[in-house]
């Protein structure tokens, strides 16, 4: 099935979890060769069908679902029933990680607190995926990541203009970054394990991985300092930091972000040197001080030609840029494939992006798809029986 390096293949998971921030995380594990076990209701995770009909031609469920459950294996379990619960426990005893994002509340009524489970289970890593954590009065409180990760940490303020509404942004997005989180620490608290032979309590929540992605603001917020405001891309303190729009209708990013270094490029790029003897724009500080002029001058500049000759000038005079794509341009990107972005699911399931690791430079041509509800619930209870 794949030729690529596969460095967890000694690690047994077990994945109580549901939507994408927990399964996400098991889907890295399983990418990287653990052998993940997904725990679900009878009926399945209810992330199954989300977009189904928007998944194109020939798909069984939905592609996001695919993204991170492929090559799980799937048991179906009850777990307020006592034969359900027993094997469960079965299954822990013989796991190395136990992967979850029910909530505390929910874990604790189904004593499947850090501390009871500690002393069940000590040599087992327990990664506990929350919104906002194990303390505190929202303990408990629904997030998903456009409460907890976008909104509730400063992301989507930070992310909005003036004046204008925070835009919907795409589920997902935040559960991804939180995933990886606890990828890494459950391979911390594993390795550890080597050492004394014990498993850790690991915690991610969505609120600290977004506040930790905008520390640098938040930091200066915490101590009296003034972050970054939020402006139009008309008023951006940082032109060449800035979006822009080609004369095709096509957006694209300039990311100068040292501008007195960037600046002679960018402007010998729109046939503009000239401006370089103009006061107003002689350096970074005064692009800064006159930036709506500046950018209006970018802006009538950019509109005259498409972006695909703005690309090709972009590279003459080492421009550092990049296209903003659609997902469509994204599937059809030369150098998102050339870089090994996508694995074809067996059985006819189509492409899904991989995991944005990868180890010796190899590619995995394919990879299962994820399983149906319990597909693999007989085996895996035969193997416990034996």
């Amino acid at each position: 099935m794949s030729t690529a390096p596969a460095p967890l293949a000694d690690l047994r998971v077990i994945e109580l979890a549901h939507w994408v921030a927990g399964p996400a995380c098991g889907g890295v594990l399983a990418d990287w060769g653990a052998e993940v076990i997904k725990v679900e209701p009878p009926g399945g995770d209810p992330m199954r069908h989300l977009f189904s009909p928007r998944a194109g031609s020939g798909a069984t469920h939905s592609p996001a679902f695919s993204a991170v459950n492929r090559a799980k294996r799937s048991v179906e379990l009850e777990l307020g029933d006592p034969d359900g619960r027993a094997t469960f426990e079965a299954l822990l005893a013989g796991a190395d990680v136990l992967l979850t994002n029910l909530r505390p509340g929910a874990l604790e009524r189904l004593d499947l607190g850090p501390e009871g489970l500690a002393a069940r289970h000590p040599r087992l890593v327990y990664c506990s995926v929350t919104a906002y954590g194990w303390e505190g009065p929202e303990r408990d409180a629904a997030g998903y990541d456009l409460a907890g990760f976008f909104g509730r940490a400063g992301v989507s303020h930070q992310l909005t203009s003036d004046g204008t509404a925070p835009a919907p942004f795409m589920n997902g997005l935040g559960d991804t970054f939180t995933a990886m989180s606890a990828v890494a620490g459950i391979l911390a608290a594993v390795n550890e394990r080597h050492r004394t032979g014990r498993g850790r309590f690991v915690e991610v929540s969505l609120l600290r991985t977004g506040m930790w992605g905008l520390a640098g603001e938040l930091g200066m917020a915490a101590n009296g300092g003034t972050p970054k405001p939020v402006a139009d891309r008309s008023d951006n303190p940082t032109p060449l930091f800035n979006v822009y729009r080609a004369g095709d209708d096509r957006w694209f990013v300039l990311v100068g972000v040292e501008a007195d270094r960037h600046l002679p490029a960018v402007l010998a790029a729109v046939d503009r040197t000239d401006l370089l003897a103009d006061e107003r724009f002689a350096d970074a500080r005064a692009v800064r001080r006159n930036r709506r002029a500046f950018i209006a001058l970018l802006d009538a500049a950019f509109a005259t030609r498409p972006l695909s000759e703005w690309a090709a000038r972009f590279a003459a005079h080492d421009v550092w840029w990049g296209p903003v794509q659609s997902p469509a341009d994204v599937a059809a990107d030369a150098q998102a494939d050339a870089a090994g972005a996508w694995v074809e699911l067996l059985g006819g399931g189509g492409r899904t992006v991989d995991a944005p690791v990868r180890f010796d430079r190899q590619r995995r041509a394919q990879v299962a798809d994820a399983p149906r509800p319990g597909a693999d619930t007989a085996a895996v209870l035969a193997e416990l029986a034996e």
